[in-house]
């Protein structure tokens, strides 16, 4: 999520009236064209347009925008984020935030503007105004406030919950109002999303997206089931006649992690915090601390050894050069390794098992790189908190990753630090593939071609980053590639 000093920033901007400065801080591309805009739409339109922008607050959106449903947190791919006037919206400009491809991919969106016309065949929501301008961000509490609500999911008793909402369900089959093997989409919110599409863009009807596969009639605010026959087996909410659609989800995880103790207030974007919690006020958060990593212990002969990462290895504090060495060439000769050797290994290859901590570790950096953080992995290669030759659990390495970066500033410094251009997962595709197969910048593409990758590196599947790019074509422009 945003850190509260990008937040701060932001904010600073938006006052100055400078919504494009306040865009540039998030992994935003901007492709809005206001002149474009009044010439197709008129001044009046454009003039509501960048009134919206100069409200628009993407670091807040950025919260609510829909995660991946396997559990990872990044971004559901293949979808629109539509942020739309309160009238009129079936004719007018409307702003899109465009989310990544692949979930796996660069986490960076687009914004730009299309019409209700140009979206017939797209997969998009209509993003509730709370969660994007902060002239309504008071919203916020319509989806948090009634623990009754959340008591009788708990319980099973979903059209209890759906009609304490205001909203009576037509049919009662409960998979309707979730995934397989998910929890119970929450109806708090839904019908004043409802009542505001349907306003909106002047229709009757709307359709729910991700938690829900639901028809919501507007004014009775009675639901009807998708239709299963006419619906995609694999997700009938997401390809449903209806045009406008709204988001549902289950209980918001913010509201889940304040409850178990594992977030406070003050974690909370500073809208949110202001509209959920107004005892609190507008006190400053304090800046986030530099990461330390300090230790981690391992299992190994009579008892625990101490490890860390410093200068740029994992190091083994209870085993001298000369023992290391002795073991690196046994095991180079085919010998079995244990204790802080196995860890070593693991650390090293991705295979094997690392203690909780050392796990944890890795999570956290995988995390921050995966979210675009270039100055994290800078800081830590420049400090040694970070081990270039770190691996993931698919055995993926720093480079595989540079793709969610600055790779400008980041793909040097990981070459430098000794890291093959074709380094091998454990499925043998190589950072080239990687970039290639989840919508990678095509000038990393040209950059790692630069650096001697193969592109013809083969996967144990027999796929290799040029036949990728070929069938990719639709992704980004790499033609110079496919064309290898």
């Amino acid at each position: 999520m945003p850190s509260p000093a990008l937040v701060a920033a932001a904010a600073e901007a938006r006052a100055s009236g400078d919504w494009r400065g306040a865009a540039a801080l998030m992994p935003v591309d901007v492709d809005v064209d206001l002149a474009k805009v009044r010439d197709g739409f008129g001044a009046e339109a454009a003039a509501a347009l960048e009134d919206d922008l100069r409200h628009l607050c993407l670091d807040l959106l950025w919260w609510h925008l829909p995660r991946h449903r396997g559990g990872m947190t990044t971004m559901q791919g293949l979808v629109s984020a539509v942020l739309a006037p309160e009238s009129g919206a079936g004719t007018a400009p409307l702003l899109r935030v465009r989310l990544p491809r692949s979930p796996t991919g660069p986490q960076r969106v687009r914004l730009g503007v299309a019409t209700l016309a140009e979206l017939e065949y797209e997969r998009w929501y209509l993003a509730p105004r709370y969660t994007w301008d902060v002239r309504a961000t008071a919203g916020l509490r319509s989806v948090w406030a009634e623990p009754q609500v959340y008591s009788l999911l708990s319980d099973g008793d979903f059209e209890s919950a759906w009609r304490r909402c205001g909203i009576t369900l037509n049919f009662t089959d409960p998979a309707a109002l979730q995934r397989p093997s998910a929890a119970p989409t929450s109806p708090l919110g839904v019908a004043e999303q409802a009542r505001a599409a349907a306003r909106a863009f002047g229709v009757d009807s709307v359709a729910t997206l991700f938690g829900a596969y639901l028809t919501l009639h507007v004014p009775d605010l009675t639901a009807d089931a998708a239709d299963p026959l006419t619906a995609d087996a694999s997700d009938p909410s997401e390809w449903l006649e209806v045009p406008v659609r709204i988001p549902t989800g289950t209980v918001p995880p913010d509201l889940a992690l304040l409850a178990a103790g594992l977030m406070s207030p003050s974690d909370l974007h500073p809208l949110m915090r202001a509209a959920l919690f107004p005892e609190a006020g507008n006190a400053a958060v304090a800046p986030e601390s530099p990461q330390s990593f300090g230790h981690f212990r391992a299992r190994c002969r009579d008892g625990w050894h101490r490890l860390s990462i410093a200068g740029g290895t994992l190091r083994l504090h209870d085993h001298d050069e000369v023992e290391q060495l002795r073991e690196a060439t046994l095991h180079s000769l085919g010998g079995a390794v244990s204790g802080c050797y196995a860890v070593r290994e693991a650390w090293h290859t991705g295979v094997g098992r690392l203690p909780r901590a050392l796990r944890d570790h890795r999570r956290e950096v995988v995390h921050r790189l995966q979210h675009g953080d270039t100055e994290f992995l800078l800081t830590g290669l420049a400090d040694g908190t970070i081990d270039p030759r770190m691996r993931t659990g698919n055995g993926w390495s720093l480079l595989h990753m540079v793709m969610w970066l600055d790779h400008e500033r980041a793909l040097g410094p990981l070459l430098a630090a000794g890291l093959e251009v074709d380094v091998r997962d454990r499925i043998e595709r190589t950072p080239l593939y990687a970039a290639v197969m989840n919508g990678g910048d095509p000038e990393l593409v040209r950059r790692l071609l630069a650096a001697g990758a193969d592109p013809r590196a083969e996967t144990v599947h027999g796929a290799w980053p040029a036949g990728v790019a070929r069938s990719r074509g639709d992704w980004r422009d790499l033609r110079f590639l496919a064309e290898l």
